[in-house]
């Protein structure tokens, strides 16, 4: 029932434009000049994202309009607006969220074929605000290689009024590993360093380079470069998160 509740969201929510559990935490508002610092005199080199297909089928679903218009928490997807893509069986679904909320959210994962959701859950709640990232392994999933899948997070404003809910995602690939060695990507299950983002960026591995970074600014103390980073790669596919 929510299944098909959600294929009309999504539906509708493809027609609005678009500029799990917490594994990643960024804070959603920066003190005064720090917004600017992320963007001017970068430390390091910007990571360059390289598409592995032109002209791609539009694949991101946003809910960063619809938010800002009813008031409630934006959603925002950290998806490119096409295919994404990944070596791993076990990636990481990141998506941002502007404000505290304890209102109903759910995961959504659904194959290529699309008959019905091969994950739907409910989300902890409350959730705080900022990027939250979950991963399919902890539903017991792992997607298959050569398989598309979309996934969606919904935030229910309303159970009466389907029509009020958020709705952000996007599809992700999983490509096979032997080919991402043959082509000279990084294919290190345990490679995550400020070189990986580079070498995962300019291979095409979206959501490879966004999990690395992500991780790197939780762990490693130069956080502002790596937010910096984070910044430049993901407004090369049209994603902004409020400052």
């Amino acid at each position: 029932m929510f299944y098909l509740r959600l294929t009309l969201l999504v539906v509708v929510a493809m027609a609005w434009p678009m500029s799990w559990r917490s594994a990643v935490w960024f804070a959603s508002t920066l003190p005064d000049g720090r917004a600017a610092d992320l963007i001017k005199a970068p430390d390091s080199p910007m990571p360059l994202y390289k598409p592995r297909k032109d002209h791609a089928p539009r694949a991101r679903i946003g809910g960063q309009s619809r938010g800002a218009e009813s008031g409630v928490p934006l959603l925002i997807a950290l998806v490119p607006d096409h295919v994404g893509f990944t070596i791993k069986g076990d990636p990481s679904l990141c998506w941002y969220l502007s404000l505290h909320t304890a209102q109903a959210m759910t995961i959504t994962v659904v194959d290529s074929r699309g008959i019905r959701p091969i994950l739907e859950r409910s989300l902890p709640s409350p959730l705080h605000a900022g990027i939250h990232c979950t991963r399919p392994r902890e539903y017991g999933i792992e997607f298959k290689e050569q398989e598309s899948y979309r996934w969606f997070i919904t935030l229910v404003v309303d159970p009466d009024e389907p029509s009020r809910d958020i709705v952000a995602g996007g599809t992700i690939e999983r490509i096979p590993y032997s080919e991402a060695c043959s082509l000279g990507m990084p294919c290190t299950w345990t490679s995550c360093d400020r070189d990986a983002i580079y070498r995962y960026s300019e291979s095409g591995l979206w959501y490879d380079a966004i999990a690395c970074l992500l991780d790197l600014i939780t762990y490693e103390e130069d956080k502002q470069s790596l937010e910096r980073m984070l910044h430049h790669l993901l407004k090369q596919s049209g994603v902004y998160l409020p400052t």
